[in-house]
Order: C-alpha cells, then sequence, then structure tokens
C-alpha cells in the first residue's frame, strides 16, 4: 500500500497542484492531509501573488481520503484548539486585542495578528475546516495510522514548543499506544526531508529513500508551501516500510 502524506500548503496552489500531478505518477492509493492547508504569513513565504485558499482547500477536498486541522486553518475560522496543551484561552479568546493576547500568551502560543493574512475563504470552504479533527486515524492493512498537524497534547501545533529529545514525545507515544498505533504522522515543523523520533533515538533524514521500523515511532513531514526552505512531501510503502522523502524542486520522473 502507497499512502502520499502531504502537510503545510499555507495556500500555495501552484506547489499543491505539482504534488498531487507527481502523487498520481507514483500511483498511490491513498492521500492524507496533515494541516495548514490555508494561512500566509508574509516574513515567510514567496507566492503573495498566486496564493488561492479557496483552491487549495477545494484540491484538498478533491484528492485526499482523509484531513486533520492545523493551527492555521484553527486561526482562519477563529475556533480554539480542543487539545490545548494546559493553556486556557477561555471562551473570549478571540474577542481580546493583540495586546491582551500578548500578555496572556506571550512565550506560550503562536500569535498571528501581526503578521498574518487574512485567508479569503467561502462558506463551503469554512464548513469543510469546521468538520476536521485534531487527530485522526487511518487504518491500512491491519496498521493503524495515527495523524496530526503536531504531537500530544498539542495536535493543532498552536503552542510555540518544538519537541528536540525522545523523552519530549513519551505523553505523545502513550496516547498512541493507548489507540493500538505504532505509526504516527505530523506536519508543523517544515523540516528539509523528515524528522522520525522512536523511542529511543531523535533522528533528522534528508530527502530520498529510508527505511522504517514497526517500532513505535513519530514522523514529521515537510512542507508543501514554497519557502527558503526545500520544500515536498513524503510516500509511505507501507509493504515495503518504506518512507519516500520528495522534493517539489527536485523531483525527476
Amino acid at each position: 500500500m502507497k499512502i502520499a502524506f502531504i502537510s503545510d500548503i499555507h495556500e500555495d496552489i501552484i506547489s499543491l497542484e505539482k504534488a498531487f500531478k507527481i502523487i498520481s505518477k507514483e500511483n498511490c492509493n491513498y492521500v492524507i492531509c496533515l494541516g495548514d492547508i490555508v494561512g500566509f504569513t508574509l516574513p515567510f513565504y514567496r507566492y503573495i501573488n498566486s496564493r488561492n485558499a479557496d483552491q487549495c482547500i477545494k484540491l484538498v477536498k478533491e484528492h485526499c481520503d482523509l484531513s486533520v486541522i492545523g493551527n492555521h486553518d484553527l486561526y482562519a475560522i477563529k475556533r480554539i484548539p480542543e487539545f490545548n496543551a494546559g493553556f486556557d484561552y477561555g471562551n473570549n479568546w478571540y474577542d481580546l486585542d493583540y495586546d491582551q493576547k500578548f500578555k496572556k500568551g506571550k512565550n506560550k502560543i503562536w500569535l498571528y495578528e501581526n503578521n498574518e493574512l487574512t485567508s479569503f475563504l467561502s462558506d463551503n470552504s469554512i464548513e469543510f475546516l469546521q468538520r476536521l479533527k485534531e487527530v485522526d486515524f487511518f487504518n491500512c492493512e491491519n496498521e493503524i495510522i495515527m495523524i496530526s498537524h503536531f504531537c500530544f497534547p498539542d495536535f493543532s501545533g498552536s503552542t510555540i514548543f518544538f519537541p528536540s529529545e525522545t523523552f519530549h514525545l513519551s505523553k505523545h507515544f502513550e496516547f498512541m499506544n493507548n489507540y493500538k498505533s505504532q505509526l504516527s504522522l505530523s506536519g508543523h515543523g517544515h523540516v528539509e526531508g523528515i524528522i522520525k523520533v522512536d523511542q529511543n533515538k531523535f533522528t533528522t533524514l534528508k530527502f530520498g529513500n529510508h527505511k522504517y521500523s514497526e517500532d513505535l515511532t513519530w514522523i514529521v513531514i515537510p512542507c508543501i508551501a514554497k519557502t527558503t526552505r526545500e520544500n515536498g512531501f513524503v510516500i509511505l510503502d507501507t509493504f515495503n516500510k518504506e518512507i519516500k522523502i520528495i522534493s517539489l524542486n527536485n523531483y525527476y520522473d
């Protein structure tokens, strides 16, 4: 079984269209989206004139078998995370002005108002984002794959913290175990390649083909969006236990 995983599209319709063309050539059985379909932050992205939130959501709806929501998606529809990593947003979070949010959330959660452009969304697109879960499970050949934009207890990636040691993922692995999942995939990190973490080792792997084991594992995939970093996506071959990390800049048939 070949499963393509895409993440962090951030309204980059050109890169998304290219990714779906490659996925079609690679004969993938399923496609899964790991969130942040929308959201455009001025300092990071290089396609302001071509960004198209609505069209990106339309293509994800057409091509993806399963999707979860990311932190920028939540912000676009003004939805508070269910898995909040212990941060008390309160019921009026989106009614607060920026200074109030900054004082309450400084160095704890991402704030978007100072550099995030408005995502122009139709009612259908908003409804689609509202239906998405923060964490979900994909059953594949008797294997349960857990999918989320980030890791427990912050599945949406709304907090500033990013793990760097294996013990940072102990609660995430515990959550996986509770749902009998050995493999978990997320986005959010915009890595050039993947981050692969098991209970013993924290590893960064470059674009190319790599093996993965049956150990309890969390994998962070690259972004679709064009930034200063190399962008791409991954294809999981569950039969051969291989993960193919594809660069959108350097793909050859």
